[in-house]
């Protein structure tokens, strides 16, 4: 049976509906490489949205096929550039693209692209999702060369932010780039699920850029509880339930963000974290100590060593342990550890 053109149309698009304030972004076929699927065309569905001071709220598109539009666009090489990856059933508009844009441009002059993957990402479509990152990441590594090639930014001037898939999507980039690095890649809470088994060339790793941190906060559920980059960080332990994200909690606020904020809020938690890092660089010290809770037996005393987060220094290497707040502000800045 041949369907229509207009009934492929509507099947092979992003649905976004709303349950409060979160949104969920659901897809009626998935868009990959399987039977069933509709078909890719990532030069259409991979989008690379600018954002600065300039342009804030509305974004300015780049298109590697066209050099024009880097230079008709606010992109300017005098500011560091950031790029941030989106994570399954989110897009570029949703709240950790969003809260990682707002940080910088709130912090200062920064050139921010926002990659949206939205059309290969869509719920409840988690396997194909997992598939896309594999042919995403390349692609994401054409934009790098190419910024390079314009005399942009360089690679090594680069810092990739990825949370979920979106740090798979980072780490598949800087394989596919080779010898050639980025200067950082920042992985929050790396998917976890159908990533598990598959090797150092299945999941971001230390290699895939000169410099990686890992911020685990869901580990062994949605998000990697190895130790993956340079530097690892595990905020309350890196694993659920992190705080305020207890049931009773999430009763409290409301049913409908029973999802986002019991689900997977371990999870999220590692984009907030870190989105807060950007404003407050100092209010996320780490400690070798892992005595972050009363009852931790541990032969060491907790002291501020390291910075997680956006004022990291890429000299650090090991495992760290810090403790947070339930509610906005996570920061407990130095104040109020076991041991201090």
């Amino acid at each position: 049976m041949v369907v229509p053109q207009f009934m492929v149309s509507l099947l092979c698009r992003v649905l976004v509906f709303r349950r409060g304030d979160v949104p969920l972004y659901v897809s009626p076929l998935p868009t990959g490489v399987c039977w069933y699927c509709c078909p890719i065309n990532v030069d259409r569905d991979v989008k690379y949205l600018l954002y600065t001071r300039r342009n804030p709220t509305y974004a300015t598109t780049l298109d590697i096929r066209n050099p024009y539009s880097l230079r008709n666009s606010y992109f300017d090489g005098r500011y560091p550039t950031i790029i941030y990856i989106h994570g399954y059933s989110d897009s570029a508009s949703g709240g950790s693209s969003t809260a990682i844009r707002d940080g910088y441009l709130k912090r200062g002059q920064y050139n921010v692209i926002l990659v949206d993957w939205a059309m290969l990402a869509g719920l409840p479509w988690y396997v194909t999702a997992v598939g896309n990152t594999k042919i995403i990441g390349p692609h994401v590594a054409r934009l790098v060369r190419w910024l390079d090639a314009q005399r942009a930014v360089p690679l090594s001037n680069l810092h990739v932010i990825g949370f979920s898939l979106g740090a798979e999507i980072a780490g598949f980039m800087g394989k596919a780039l080779g010898r050639r690095k980025v200067g950082r890649i920042t992985g929050l809470d790396p998917a976890y699920p159908l990533y598990m088994n598959s090797g150092r060339e299945g999941h971001l790793t230390a290699a895939d850029a000169l410099f990686v941190d890992v911020i685990h906060t869901d580990g062994g559920h949605f998000g990697f509880p190895n130790p993956l980059g340079h530097v690892d960080f595990y905020p309350n332990g890196g694993r659920a339930i992190q705080p305020g994200c207890n049931l009773q909690s999430v009763i409290r606020r409301s049913i409908s963000r029973l999802i986002n904020q019991y689900i997977v809020c371990g999870h999220n938690r590692a984009w907030m974290f870190y989105a807060e890092s950007v404003v407050n660089p100092f209010g996320f010290p780490a400690s070798r100590c892992p005595r972050w809770r009363a009852d931790i037996r541990a032969n060491c005393m907790w002291t501020p060593d390291v910075l997680m987060g956006f004022a990291v220094q890429s000299t650090v290497r090991g495992k760290f342990y810090l403790r947070t707040n339930a509610e906005p502000p996570f920061a407990k800045n130095a104040t109020g550890y076991i041991g201090k």
